[in-house]
């Protein structure tokens, strides 16, 4: 989480490191306490770390013309899911439950997270890197290190 947020915070157009340093201290904290699947935490840590940096993604509407959900399309570059009028080439197609469980860990709704399934939860993994690390234009290679399910 340290390596992200330092990450985050070493553009020079990030905004002022307060609170990604609380979302690190929070994220630590949940860690700590064991509360939750720590993959997860860190998921949920990562996605709120980009939210925070003004890269918020979307699961539950289209990225480019908004329209309501659920989407089957996922793109990076745009922002989030995408509908299929907006799709363009090279989205991926990630399970309905998959995204609705990325919606999960933004919005806090640990319940549904807690209950995921560990395909979901493997997929959105490889989802929330790729996003975080596409924003940030640069690699978070401790991410690597991190033992997945």
């Amino acid at each position: 989480m340290r390596d992200a947020r330092d990450r985050r915070s070493a553009d020079p157009g990030a905004r002022a490191r307060a609170p990604a340093v609380h979302a690190a201290r929070r994220g630590a904290a949940l860690l700590a306490i064991g509360e939750h699947d720590p993959a997860l935490t860190l998921d949920a840590y990562l996605l709120r770390a980009v939210a925070t940096a003004g890269w918020a993604p979307t699961f539950d509407s289209c990225a480019r013309c908004g329209a309501p959900g659920p989407h089957r399309g996922f793109h990076l570059q745009a922002g989030g899911a995408v509908c299929r009028d907006c799709r363009p080439t090279g989205a991926s197609a990630p399970a309905p439950d998959t995204l609705r469980l990325l919606s999960a860990l933004l919005s806090g709704d640990w319940d549904y997270a807690d209950a995921s399934a560990a395909g979901n939860r493997r997929e959105g993994a490889g989802l929330v890197a790729a996003f975080v690390q596409w924003h940030l234009e640069r690699g978070v290679r401790s991410l690597r290190m991190v033992e997945r399910l």
